[in-house]
Parts: structure tokens; C-alpha cells; sequence
């Protein structure tokens, strides 16, 4: 798995766990919901797991089918931190629910806590059964403008993770069974009846397996597993698998400080270059102006372009927003280096477009006079047009990992539970 950061240690994610068979050799393995790597213990097979759309999870039916009609109602699975924005200020929260995919009356709103007790399969064109077609939107994209109330310019997760779970119901009789418990949930009407039969068998979804063999020169590259980045150290390279084949990423990493003692760790960040539409910020002057900055601007402030950081790794909502706020006033300067070095990488678990959607949370905190600029702030539009992936230094001091050339601590606890995220 290469080298593993040192404040990772062997935690696990959600607790929900999904029951595969390698692709190789056909050895069962586990994996938890946040895994994107599946290393078989057995034939040492190592895959990255690339769903076409969120990942598609079934409960595996646990009572006699006889003279039934096997359906699966789909429930969204929705976990991230959300924050809303407002003239006076930005709130966040941590979010974790399920929800009923499908207008289904007398269906239960919710799976509760059964995912965390049962075991989950993937779903696949092979699966047995019907499958309800999900038809409620998950609650997960910021509302259209119409829809914000009245002094919330932004509302939305980042660094969300999506997905849709099956449930297994037995249909006999007109009347609905718990296909785990095998007790009634409900009786179905005569429409309501139609349309379940007439849901599709099977579903197209399903889970490539791609081999995590270097795209430049065919070595095996590491990382955790629920690294979204994977690093090949023979070519120097990284690789991202948005669809269904690793994609370079640019990367850059800095060097420490004479004085910064040894390296404990490298953070990942993502430097990005938006383009906003409805306020005038393009440059380090205007960044000086907007937050009302103690520098006075000159020429080379008007003439550097203004970038935005972000954690590339997965934190609570509070740190996600104070870090992300802090290496933006920063603006660490330096290109860096192209080489990955010997000390730990902590893996990257927050992709690039969440991070593109964290700059209106950046640039509201940003903002001072916010009442002035509330009415712009309500109609920005924020696109990535240039981003790369950045490795800080950070030494250790006691329990607590710094940044080397800003000097602000993140405890090592943090990082624990941002991966539980």
C-alpha cells in the first residue's frame, strides 16, 4: 500500500462493510464504504474500484423467495459536511442520513442503522431481481436561485459522498415482505403493484475493477484505500480515475524550511485558479481589498493572479473551512518540486471539483463589509479554470502536525476522524 502516513494509523471508515469477490482469483474480500483500492489478500491482486455514477449497494435477501416476486426499493445514502452562507455568517454542519429514493407510499422513509449490521454487496447487471428506478432527487446540490431563502447566497456538501442502497422486498399476494426479516411492511395498492412489476430486471450499473499498474510506465503505483490520487514513484507521476482510465494530475511539492526539522508527513492541497463571474477578484489586490488586508497594494500585487487552497483530504467541516481560509491568505509561493519524496504521503480523499465548490465558502469568509456585498455574493459563479495538486511539509510536535513555513497545527485526532468522514 507504500508508505503510510504515520497519524492514519489502522482505522476504518463508516463501519458499513460491502462483501466482493476478487476479480482475480474469486477470494471473498471485504471493503468499507469510503475503500477505492481492493488489495486481495490472497493472490495480492490490487484494483481501483471506478463506479459509472455513485456506487450502487444491495442487501442481500436472507429469506425463502418461493412464489415471490424479488424487488429492490432504492434509499439515497447522503454523508458530508453542509454549509450555508450567509451576510453575517458562514454555518456548517456534518451530515449523515438515508432516505427513500422512490415515491413509494407506506415504505419506510428511512433504512436506519441495518446498513451498519448487515453486509452489502455491489450491484451489478448479474444481480437477481427488480430494481426500482430511484425517482426523488437526493438533497445534495445547492438549490437554484429561486429557491435560497432570503439572505443565503450558498447552501451545499462538500466533500459528500453519494450513493444508493437496495433494499430487497418479497411481493406475495398483493401484500409487501421484509425480505431480511421476512415480516409484511405494507399492503400494496393495485397501481402502486404495477408499478413495481413492471421496474426493469436487473440494472446496467456497475463497478469497473481497473488494475492500478502506472499509465507511463506500467508500475505499480501505491496508496491508501480511499486514496483518490494514486502515486507512482518509479516515473514520479500521479493518477486520478474519474470515469473508467487514471488521467495524469499535475502536482507539485514544496520544500520545507532550513529550520523545519524532519518531515513527518506531506498534506495534500488543492491551488486553484477560478474564474469568478459577478465580483471583481482576479488578482492578490483585489484579495488585499476585499478582506480589507493591513498591505498596501502595489503594481506586483495588481499583476499576481490570486489562487485558492483548499485541504485535499477529508477533515471536519470547522478545520475544512479555517484551513482552507488560512493557506488562501497565506498564498504559499513556490513552484516546487516534481518529485515525490521518501517521507509520507497522506493520501488525497477530497476531489477537485469539491474543492472548487469550497471557494464561495472561502471567498465569503474572505469578505469583509459583508452586507455590502451580499447582494454580488448572491450572484457569483464560480468555475475552475487551472488547479494543481500541492504537498506541504508538515514536521511533528508532539501530537500535532505543522505546517513548516506557516506554523499553524493540525492534531493528529483531526485527520483520524476526517477519515470516518
Amino acid at each position: 500500500m507504500g508508505k503510510r502516513a504515520a497519524s492514519r494509523g489502522g482505522l476504518s471508515g463508516s463501519g458499513w462493510h460491502i462483501d466482493q469477490a476478487c476479480p482475480q482469483c474469486g477470494a471473498p474480500v471485504t471493503l468499507d464504504e469510503t475503500d477505492r483500492l481492493l488489495a486481495c489478500p490472497f493472490c495480492r491482486t490490487r484494483l481501483y474500484l471506478a463506479p459509472d455514477g455513485p456506487f450502487r449497494y444491495y442487501i442481500p435477501p436472507q429469506t425463502p423467495a418461493a412464489g415471490a416476486e424479488l424487488l429492490y426499493v432504492p434509499y439515497w445514502r447522503l454523508r458530508g459536511s453542509f454549509f450555508s452562507v450567509t451576510a453575517s455568517e458562514v454555518s456548517h454542519r456534518f451530515v449523515d442520513r438515508n432516505l427513500l429514493a422512490a415515491d413509494l407510499a407506506d415504505l419506510p422513509s428511512s433504512l436506519g442503522l441495518r446498513p451498519q449490521v448487515l453486509r452489502l454487496r455491489y450491484v451489478s447487471p448479474e444481480t437477481e431481481g427488480r430494481f426500482i428506478p430511484p425517482d426523488v432527487a437526493a438533497d445534495r446540490a445547492p438549490p437554484a436561485p429561486g429557491a435560497v431563502p432570503p439572505g443565503v447566497f450558498f447552501r451545499g456538501y462538500i466533500g459528500e459522498q453519494l450513493s444508493l442502497i437496495h433494499a430487497p422486498l418479497h411481493l406475495r399476494g398483493g401484500t409487501l415482505f421484509d425480505a431480511v426479516l421476512g415480516k409484511p411492511v405494507a399492503g400494496a395498492a393495485a397501481a402502486t403493484v404495477e408499478r413495481l412489476l413492471n421496474a426493469p430486471p436487473g440494472v446496467r450499473s456497475r463497478v469497473r475493477f481497473i488494475p492500478t499498474l502506472c499509465p507511463g510506465c506500467g508500475w505499480d503505483m501505491e496508496g491508501e484505500r480511499d486514496s483518490l490520487v494514486l502515486l507512482c514513484r518509479n516515473c514520479d507521476t500521479a493518477w486520478a480515475c474519474p470515469a473508467d482510465s487514471f488521467t495524469p494530475v499535475e502536482f507539485s511539492v514544496l520544500a520545507p524550511p532550513p529550520a523545519a526539522g524532519g518531515i513527518a508527513s506531506y498534506l495534500p492541497f488543492w491551488r486553484m485558479k477560478p474564474r469568478v463571474e459577478g465580483l471583481e477578484v482576479e488578482t492578490y489586490a483585489d484579495l488585499i481589498r476585499l478582506a480589507n488586508l493591513p498591505k498596501v497594494v502595489t503594481p506586483a500585487h495588481a499583476a499576481t493572479p490570486l489562487r485558492f487552497w483548499s485541504p485535499a483530504f477529508k477533515v471536519n467541516p470547522a478545520l475544512y473551512s479555517r484551513w482552507a481560509l488560512q493557506m488562501t491568505l497565506f498564498q504559499p509561493d513556490g513552484d516546487g518540486s516534481d518529485r515525490l519524496p521518501a517521507a509520507p504521503l497522506y493520501p488525497v480523499t477530497l476531489p477537485l471539483r469539491e474543492a472548487v465548490e469550497g471557494i464561495a465558502v472561502t471567498l465569503a469568509r474572505l469578505v469583509t463589509g459583508k452586507h455590502r456585498h451580499t447582494p454580488k455574493l448572491a450572484g457569483i459563479r464560480i468555475t475552475g479554470e487551472q488547479a494543481r495538486l500541492e504537498y506541504h511539509p508538515f514536521p511533528m510536535r508532539g501530537n500535532e502536525l505543522v505546517h513548516a513555513a506557516l506554523g499553524t497545527a493540525l492534531d493528529r485526532t483531526a485527520l483520524a476522524y476526517g477519515m470516518r468522514l
